[in-house]
């Protein structure tokens, strides 16, 4: 929600849908993939939020060697900073069974639908083992 806000405020536009798409082609200019948020580096953004959601130490070690390479040591750590603290931070609130307040909730419903998130919720990750 935060990152549709600050496209409003400086004119930009983002592509939330490309969040959570799993097509990993790249555009037929060889620019990138074709689901494309908009945002600068956001391969590795997503390469070590992945990373960091699946614990694969391979997949870590890959995506700090490329992170360090491409964002710097420093914007490196603040991603996977940011990634883990939202990572934990969604499952104490999943765990605890916190719903989205009525504002977010009602606020959100394009975005959710649009970027499949709900998906990703553990009620929904439940219903798939029932």
């Amino acid at each position: 929600m935060l990152l549709r806000r600050s496209g409003e405020k400086s004119n930009r536009e983002f592509h939330l849908e490309g969040i959570t798409a799993l097509d990993d082609q790249t555009a037929g200019d060889g620019t990138g993939p074709t689901n494309s948020v908009g945002v600068e580096n956001e391969q590795i953004l997503l390469e070590i939020a992945d990373a960091v959601y699946t614990s694969e130490p391979s997949q870590l070690k890959e995506a700090r060697r490329k992170g360090a390479g491409l964002l710097g040591e420093q914007a490196l750590v603040d991603a996977i900073g940011v990634a883990a603290g939202f990572n934990g931070i969604t499952k104490i609130a999943n765990a605890t069974g916190i719903p989205l307040d009525e504002s977010t909730e009602s606020q959100t419903i394009d975005m959710r639908e649009m970027t499949q998130i709900d998906d990703y919720a553990e009620a929904s990750k439940s219903r798939l083992w029932d």
